[in-house]
């Protein structure tokens, strides 16, 4: 890393950019002088990734601007037949590759996304990284050649490993915002978001305003409780984790704040929160409203889905456990998650699918989901 401030006008930028994907190409460039690149592409993707819907962000940056026509361009031409990407899948969480280990000599050869898109775009010499996010979804940062004429240096590396923790939450917000339609959403709009819970602090760290949601969860103690107007976690050993990552995003002015995530064990459900913390740089204070200086978001991986199950219940004919299973499945999880979610075995789960297949008349999960999502826009079954 060339300069500690340097490091720290990054941070703030993504902090910036986790909310607002728009700052992205300048915290790409800020990366890109810090670390010596030239240029990096971030892509986020479901699963495999190996569908198009299965992207949920991609970018190809350079001198602080976004090339759409680069991306455009390669998803169109070299995406579907690009030896790397089973190779990139496999690579161990965090592990920093050279771009060329993800090809064989012969493929060096007669490769078109490693002879003609990597050599145009400044990445042949470059390094690639894998990440897990949230939902098993894949964070994949391709980074660009290095600047230098001597190659790689021992510094050049320890700062793109530095930076790593921080661009992975950068892109988890980035796919939790994606998954509930709120990428680009100003701080009161995401209080209207019904699909993850949404807690505003101020610089004391106290509680300024909460959406439905995370209400619902601080009233019912369910992992999360509120403390006299402070937010805390309900176990001891949980509350010193987020009490530390509170007080990081909420540091003083004179120190860098840092974002962060956590999981919280809950009562009512096997499969945890997850908590993502993230600092919010506002504006000098009118001294009117109190300054928003953090932002928790909360995601229940169980009950996440876009579909009310009240609704699917009503309109499919189905009982409420083969309502959750439904939504659950439409949702993304497994059968074997949902058999762990909701307590049941993974038999019983199939034959509650069994069930909601007889009564539909269908005979595959993809047709069920459908269904399901043919449903979001309705108006939930509680309204």
């Amino acid at each position: 890393m060339r300069s500690p401030d340097l490091f720290e006008r990054i941070l703030v930028s993504l902090h910036k950019a986790a909310l607002d994907p728009v700052h992205w190409p300048t915290s790409a460039d800020l990366i890109d002088r810090a670390c010596g690149l030239k240029g990096n592409a971030l892509a986020i993707c479901s699963g495999a990734g190996r569908t198009p819907e299965a992207i949920s962000f991609a970018r190809f940056c350079l001198g602080g601007r976004r090339y759409e026509d680069l991306e455009r361009e390669y998803f169109r031409d070299y995406w579907s037949r690009d030896e790397r990407l089973p190779r990139i899948r496999n690579l161990r969480h965090g592990e920093l590759v050279p771009t060329g280990d993800l090809y064989t000599d012969d493929e060096k050869d007669t490769s078109p996304t490693y002879g003609y898109w990597l050599r145009n775009t400044d990445m042949v010499q470059g390094l690639h990284v894998r990440m897990e996010g949230p939902d098993r979804s894949q964070i994949v940062w391709a980074l660009g050649e290095c600047t230098e004429t001597r190659g790689w240096s021992s510094p050049q590396i320890d700062g793109i490993e530095r930076l790593l923790p921080h661009v992975r939450h950068f892109a988890s917000v980035q796919h939790v915002l994606a998954d509930a339609q709120a990428l680009g959403s100003s701080l009161a709009e995401l209080l209207d978001n019904s699909r993850f819970g949404v807690i505003q602090l101020n610089r004391d760290g106290r509680i300024l305003a909460a959406n439905d949601r995370a209400c619902g969860l601080l009233r019912e103690r369910d992992g999360l409780i509120d403390g006299n107007g402070f937010l805390r976690a309900r176990t001891a050993v949980e509350n010193v984790e987020l009490q530390r990552l509170l007080a990081s995003a909420l540091s003083p002015l004179t120190v860098p704040a840092a974002a962060g995530t956590m999981t919280i064990r809950r009562r009512s459900a096997k499969v945890r929160l997850v908590v993502h913390i993230n600092p919010v740089s506002t504006p000098d204070s009118t001294f009117r409203a109190p300054q928003i200086a953090a932002l928790v978001l909360i995601v229940d991986p169980v009950s996440r889905a876009r579909i009310d199950a009240g609704l699917v219940g009503a309109a499919m004919g189905l009982t409420p456990a083969e309502s959750r299973l439904a939504v659950m499945l439409a949702a993304g999880h497994s059968l074997r998650d949902i058999a762990s979610a909701t307590g049941r075995t993974e038999g019983t789960v199939r034959w509650h699918l069994k069930q909601i297949f007889r009564k539909q008349g269908i005979s595959r999960q993809v047709d069920l989901v459908r269904l399901v999502l043919s449903l979001d826009g309705l108006p939930d079954a509680h309204d």
